[in-house]
Formats: structure tokens, C-alpha cells, sequence
């Protein structure tokens, strides 16, 4: 840009001028001592230098002084830092939210004074003491530097920030501790210059160097955040899809931290301003093998999957799960300010799911889930499906009721299983193992080892299994058919039978009656049961209303049953025609 002459070299009386001007801009709070005396020039480099010489491309053709677009010597806004610029009337839109404590109100202070630019309702040319009495000819403010009047989608501004705020909101920082690049003006309100100085611009005119989160972290302190993966990766975007940074952005997510996702200014949707206009796209944005390693997106195209793109923006924060409209969303199982790669023994939460709220084997509210099944219990544990299904004897298909330990039987998830002489399990597994929900329920790509992502975020096989795991009213067995089962359970003990043992394989594999093949479904209830050992609970009808196991043809009917006697039993039931009268084993 043009030189602009040392103040040495300037008239007195300007030089005076400007000096008084500096001053009423540090009694005012809008500079400080470090800025003082390098203002003058640092402003010149800037766009803020609307001077025919600035360098920016929105700038005056006329000749004025450098400072007259903000400040005058006489006659400038009472109780402002000799304001010389009219103020816009307008009416804003706030900024709204389900976890905002703050009382934010009309832009006051500095905000004001900013806006009358930058939220481009007035020429910029509009000055109270115009150079030489001619109005420069500066029109409105355009491009992206207009906030507009609708500032929902902005950073809250205009709010007294204290101690007090801190504790109540909770996860902010004390003020009294914040960094001294932080200024609060005079009534201790949190404002643009908060964030932005107008005279320095290192970039966008910010206190501070927003790498790593810094300039957001000097207020903010989520829960869990040093050491989460959206602080530390240095995973870089590939090029594929849409860029998740800003076009000013840096190169790494460690580096852009809190802008993986939000945006203090023009957010793409007003919700915690988040980046992405659609809420999924805030996660996928990544998450598609485009900046972290794993295609997750591409999990939500199969088959079964959690239909995540129904609930968009009805997830909140701080929901009750109990009252909350049925929903599930990448937020409701991932806390993108904890989660991190570790990894975890079953059933304690993994680093993904690190930070989430939870519903505990009581049934009560628990705000960072410590078990796996905590998270899932959200959904699958305060009441019973709905959607189409099996039908049972006991008809509950609430998770966290049939996993309850003080069940006849369970798969163990919330305990160690009640049957402590169980045979044939494979290698690895024990009387005493535990599994998690992801045991079944997980990608039917994922391997031990590879790059396919773990979870129950979608697979082939419903309901988001991740082997097969046929349950009609009769089925051929085959290593396919029942491989979830076989993840854990030896098929070879299944398949051929040993006396004084379960006959498993007349049911599975019934040469003689190969019509009365059947699930292991028809039998055992694979969450739990609350009336039998062995997790039987026996299925009625199978999920398209065939009927699997009925009430013998007997006086007087009693509904299907099973005995345990010693280490065997006895069923008393008619099964697929046939007539278990009783039959003992």
C-alpha cells in the first residue's frame, strides 16, 4: 500500500489529535498499552483502512484521514470512545438456546458500535463530522463481513460474563482466571471486542490465534475436551466431499479444534452453531473417510441401520430421556467433546462413547454413562419397541428390563451370567465373560483389526446384527444362518447331540422333520428372560404372524411351558404341529 508518513512528520495539530484519540481508545477499553503505539501504522495495513490507499477492496475514492470512518476528536456519541459513525436502529435476532444462562440482550457498547458497519444497514460513508464537511462516498457494507440483523446464528454478544454465569452455566471459565487477551468492557459484559480487535488483524481481526481452540477455549472448558480426539488428531481432509474447515482454516482437526464444527459468525444452522446446515453433515463432514479413517457415513446406507436422518435437530444437550420425543441422532451416542480412541474391557464405556448421558440399570438419569449399555438403555431401555416384531409369551422387548440381573437368565451384559456350568463356548469366552451390546450389535464389516468402523451404526443384517441371525418360524441351519450365535457358542456341540444333554440338533437340523427345523429364536429370548433358565421365553409368533409355539390341545389349556429337573427338562407345549407331551430330556 501507499506509505504512510511517520507521525514526525505529520502537522501538530494532527498529531495531537490523533494522540487524544489513542487515549479515549484506551480509557475506553477498546486497546490496550501493547497496541497503543503501533496502532496507527497496524491499522493501515488492515481492511479496516477504508482510505482510497487501503488495501482492502471496499474503501472510499475519496481522500480522507484514516480514522474518521470510526472516531472524531468533538463531538462524537456521548459515552463511547468518540464515536463517529450514526448507529443503526435496527431490531435484532438473538441468539437462542436450550443450555444458554446468560441473559443476552439488544447489542450494547462496542457490539452497537460494530454493527453500525457490519450489520449493513447503513452506508458506511454515514459520519457525524464528515473531512472537510463532504460525506465520503461509501456505500453498504457487502460480502462476508455482514453479519446482517438476524444474529441467531452468531455468538451470543451483549451479556454480563462473571463468576456467577460460570458456575451456573457450568464448563466456562472463571473470568476472574481467563486469559487477559479476554476483554469484558466496563460493565463486565462479553462483547465483539471481546474477540476481535478492530485495529489488529492477525487474522480477521482476533485477540488471538484461534489454532487449537485457544481463542474459543479462553472462555469455554467442556467437559473431557484435552486429550478428545477433535483437540489432538492430525488427521488432515483428502480432498474428497465438502471441506469441513473454513476457507481460512488450518490444516489439521487439532488445529481447527472447535471449528471442526461450530462457527462463532454465520454458522450454517443456529443450533449450538454448528458448521454444517444439515445436523448429520456436522459428523459425516469427516466421518466419511474424508478427514478421520473410517467411512461411518457409508454404515448408514445399509440395510438396518439407526435411522438418524429422521431426527434431525431434535436432539438437545441436556434432554430427559424419559420425556424426550424418540429420536436417535450422532449426539445421543457420541460426545464430540470427550469421545477419544481408547479402548475399554466390556461393558465399560469405549472412548467414543465417553461423556454421554446414560439411563443405569434402575432406570435413573445417569449424566456421563460409565457401562456401554448405559448409552443404549436411552432408546431401548424405558419402554418396549414398537415396530413390528416377534411375539413372545413375555412380550417385553424393553433391553434394560430383560438384562436385569435379577432375571431367571440373561445374556451378560449388566452382570456375569446366573448359569455358571454353561458348556460349549468357544475359546475366549467363559462362565464369567461379559459382553456389550456392540458384541451383537456392530457393523457386519467390522473385523478384529481392520478399518472397517465398529458400532451399531448400520449393517446388513437386522436389527443391526453383526453376523446373521435368522429367527422365522423355521429356518435351515447352516453356519450362515445362525453365525451370530456361533460367534460365541460351539456349532459342533449344537449340531449332534449327546445323551442326557438337550437334543439342539433334532431342532436344528431334523433329518427325520426337516420341516420342523427351527430358530434358536424359537426358543430362547436372546436379551433375557424373566420367567425361565437358559433365556427361555417361548416365541408365539414369528415377526410376519406365523405361529411358532402354541398351547398343547389339552383340558384344561395351560400355555406353553418349560421345567428345569436337575440338569435337564421338560417342555410342555405344541411346537410347529407338533406335540411335546411333555418331553423330557
Amino acid at each position: 500500500m501507499t506509505n504512510v508518513p511517520a507521525m514526525d512528520r505529520w502537522p501538530k495539530w494532527l498529531a495531537s489529535l490523533l494522540a487524544q484519540l489513542l487515549l479515549g481508545l484506551l480509557a475506553a477499553g477498546l486497546i490496550g498499552w501493547a497496541n497503543l503505539a503501533g496502532a496507527v501504522g497496524t491499522i493501515a495495513n488492515t481492511k479496516h483502512n477504508l482510505t482510497p490507499t487501503g488495501p482492502g477492496t471496499f474503501k472510499a475514492p475519496e481522500a480522507t484521514g484514516l480514522c474518521v470512518f470510526c472516531h472524531t476528536p468533538h463531538n462524537g456519541l456521548p459515552q463511547t470512545p468518540l464515536w463517529n459513525r450514526a448507529l443503526s436502529g435496527a431490531t435484532y435476532t438473538l441468539y437462542t438456546s436450550t443450555t444458554l444462562k446468560a441473559q443476552v440482550q439488544q447489542p450494547t457498547g462496542s457490539s452497537r458500535l460494530c454493527l453500525s458497519c457490519h450489520d449493513g444497514t447503513l452506508a458506511m460513508g454515514t459520519l457525524r463530522l464528515a473531512p472537510a464537511g463532504v460525506q465520503p462516498t461509501l456505500g453498504i457494507l457487502t460480502g462476508k463481513a455482514v453479519i446482517g440483523t438476524n444474529l441467531s446464528a452468531d455468538h451470543p454478544l451483549s451479556f454480563v460474563y462473571n463468576s456467577a454465569l460460570a458456575a451456573t452455566r457450568g464448563e466456562l471459565v472463571d473470568p476472574l482466571g481467563a486469559p487477559k487477551t479476554l476483554h469484558l468492557d466496563s460493565s463486565g459484559a462479553l462483547q465483539c471486542t471481546s474477540c476481535h480487535d478492530a485495529h489488529v488483524e492477525v487474522p480477521n481481526f482476533l485477540r488471538m490465534d484461534p489454532r487449537y481452540g485457544a481463542l474459543c477455549t479462553a472462555c469455554h472448558k467442556p467437559n473431557g475436551w484435552t486429550g478428545t480426539l477433535h483437540a489432538s488428531s492430525p488427521a488432515t481432509w483428502n480432498g474428497a466431499g465438502t471441506n469441513p474447515w473454513p476457507a481460512d482454516g488450518y490444516p489439521t482437526v487439532a488445529e481447527n479444534a472447535c471449528l471442526n464444527c461450530h462457527r462463532p459468525h454465520a454458522a450454517g444452522h443456529d443450533k449450538s452453531l454448528l458448521a454444517q446446515t444439515g445436523e448429520t453433515a456436522n459428523c459425516t463432514v469427516c466421518h466419511a473417510g474424508t478427514a478421520a479413517t473410517r467411512n461411518i457415513d457409508a454404515e448408514f446406507s445399509k440395510f438396518s441401520r439407526h435411522p438418524i436422518e429422521n431426527g434431525e435437530w431434535t436432539h438437545t444437550p441436556k434432554e430427559n430421556a424419559a420425556t424426550m420425543a424418540r429420536h436417535v441422532a450422532c449426539s445421543d451416542c457420541h460426545n464430540s467433546h470427550a469421545a477419544d480412541a481408547t479402548t475399554a474391557t466390556v461393558p465399560n464405556v469405549s472412548g467414543p462413547l465417553k461423556g454421554v448421558r446414560g439411563i443405569n440399570q434402575s432406570g435413573g438419569l445417569v449424566t456421563a454413562a460409565s457401562f456401554e449399555q448405559e448409552v443404549c438403555y436411552k432408546c431401548h431401555g424405558l419402554s418396549s419397541a414398537t415396530t413390528a416384531g416377534i411375539r413372545r409369551q413375555d412380550n417385553i422387548r424393553n433391553a434394560r428390563l430383560q438384562f436385569d440381573p435379577v432375571n431367571p437368565s440373561y445374556h451378560p451384559v449388566a452382570a456375569i451370567g446366573k448359569n455358571q456350568t454353561i458348556q460349549n463356548l468357544l475359546p475366549g469366552y467363559t462362565a464369567t465373560s461379559q459382553v456389550g451390546c456392540i458384541s451383537c450389535h456392530n457393523s457386519d464389516a467390522w473385523t478384529p483389526g481392520g478399518t472397517n468402523p465398529a458400532g451399531s451404526h448400520g449393517s446388513a443384517y437386522a436389527p443391526i446384527l453383526e453376523r446373521e441371525y435368522r429367527a422365522e418360524s423355521t429356518v435351515v441351519e447352516s453356519p450362515q444362518n445362525f453365525a451370530l450365535c456361533y460367534k460365541c457358542h460351539d456349532r459342533n456341540a449344537l449340531t449332534f447331540d449327546t445323551p442326557g444333554k438337550f437334543p439342539h440338533a433334532r431342532h436344528l437340523t431334523n433329518a427325520t422333520f426337516p420341516i420342523n427345523t427351527t430358530s434358536c429364536a424359537a426358543c430362547h429370548d436372546s436379551h433375557g428372560s424373566r420367567l425361565q433358565p437358559h433365556l427361555i421365553n417361548f416365541m408365539l409368533f414369528d415377526a410376519v404372524g406365523a405361529a411358532v409355539v402354541q398351547s398343547r390341545p389339552a383340558t384344561p389349556a395351560t400355555p406353553p411351558s418349560y421345567t428345569q429337573v436337575g440338569s435337564g427338562g421338560s417342555c410342555n407345549l405344541m411346537c410347529h404341529g407338533h406335540d411335546h407331551a411333555p418331553s423330557t430330556y
